[in-house]
């Protein structure tokens, strides 16, 4: 069976072996809505002659599939733009709530702010931009990320599943022809396959991890919302006056909203939603220089990791309990991963390293500096820290 397509063509072909090299996939594109939106001729919209002469004037050139593709700057730009609105409101919240969580007996030791937000800091560039942004993001699937994404991936490697699903689709995956001499990393993937189709438990372990981390990104995704959401509306009480039962209903209200404009599609939620989640990353990141400088630039020493030891040794088993409300600044991470597909690893790095990661990390430090001088107004820490007119 064979497809061409715009500068390209597709063809499947019967596997004929164990491991043979099949050719590089000529122009094999997703079809997701962001992608389509992205390719529409100049006709399609009104926007669309700006986006082609500013095409024809940046390109760059990636390699995909093994081969080479030209790629504009204007679509990477476009889907970066759009990123913001689908993936980083949960990050971009996240400082709504984690001092006052961490802390809610009290600051203990003026130094544990700055032990906190070393923690903070080097989880946020480690894990979720090292890991996840460089690393993570290329361990895909054709282009969809996600851990049934990275199963199916394992699967047309190697014979793993416990229910046989062999498509025609999974030929087109690239495979080593059987050599007398492989290299030593080819080895030891011949070896981990062998032990993975031979081996039941292997099996079944990796089909239950599997599901299992699906299970957390769903709770995941329902926790989370709620948690934003109430954090923001706490916010409310410094203004007007609100019982418990006013924030959990109002928050009720905008969950029902969000929920409810989700069948709009991906596309046309991340144009509305990029213009707020950017303003919003804007205007914190503007409090947290605003509040270092005012409070405390001595809080930039948190980028030292002797703070980390130091937070450890005063606090010993509170300290390593504590991590459970630290690391709620990394709650989201798994999104840029899951909905890749959505998009591409060069637009989702472009808007994590120059939008998300200043904007994210200049709130958490403002927010030491003002609690430095401020330590008992750690339950509203946020809220508090936002200059007054």
């Amino acid at each position: 069976m064979s497809y061409a397509g715009d500068g390209g063509s597709l063809e499947i072909v019967p596997h004929s072996g164990d491991l043979e090299q099949d050719r590089p996939l000529g122009n094999s594109l997703r079809q997701d809505s962001l992608f389509r939106d992205a390719n529409r001729p100049a006709h399609a919209d009104h926007h669309g002659q700006y986006w082609k002469w500013i095409s024809v004037i940046f390109r760059v050139t990636v390699v995909r599939h093994g081969c080479v593709h030209q790629e504009s700057w204007a679509r990477t730009l476009r889907l970066a733009f759009q990123c913001v609105g689908i993936m980083y409101a949960d990050l971009g919240t996240s400082p709504l709530y984690v001092y006052s969580n961490t802390f809610k007996k009290g600051v203990g030791h003026p130094d544990d702010l700055l032990g906190v937000l070393s923690i903070i800091i080097y989880s946020f560039i480690l894990f979720t931009m090292i890991k996840i942004v460089f690393i993570a993001l290329h361990a895909n699937d054709e282009g969809d990320g996600g851990t049934f994404a990275l199963y199916s991936l394992i699967s047309r490697y190697a014979k793993i599943c416990l229910i046989p699903n062999q498509q025609a689709e999974d030929e087109l995956v690239l495979r080593h022809k059987h050599q007398p001499r492989l290299s030593a990393t080819r080895r030891r993937a011949q070896w981990m396959k062998n032990l993975l189709e031979t081996s039941n438990a292997a099996k079944i372990t990796l089909f239950f991890l599997t599901i299992f981390a699906t299970a957390l990104a769903i709770s995941d995704c329902m926790l989370n919302p709620p948690i934003s959401v109430l954090a923001a509306v706490n916010g409310l009480k410094l203004r007007v006056s609100l019982t418990n039962d006013a924030e959990v209903w109002i928050t009720v209200g905008i969950l029902v909203v969000f929920f409810s404009v989700q069948r709009f599609g991906t596309d046309k939620i991340g144009y509305t939603f990029a213009p707020v989640v950017t303003l919003w990353l804007l205007l914190i990141s503007g409090i947290g220089i605003y509040n270092v400088i005012k409070y405390d630039t001595g809080t930039l020493r948190a980028f030292d990791p002797k703070h980390i030891i130091g937070y450890f040794r005063r606090n010993k088993k509170k300290g390593w309990v504590s991590l459970g409300e630290i690391l709620l600044c990394v709650t989201g991470t798994e999104a840029l991963f899951a909905d890749l597909g959505y998009f591409s690893i060069r637009s989702i790095q472009l808007s994590s390293t120059f939008i998300l990661l200043p904007s994210v990390l200049l709130t958490y430090i403002g927010q030491a500096a003002y609690l430095r001088n401020n330590m008992d107004n750690i339950s509203n820490a946020f809220f508090s820290s936002v200059p007054s007119t």
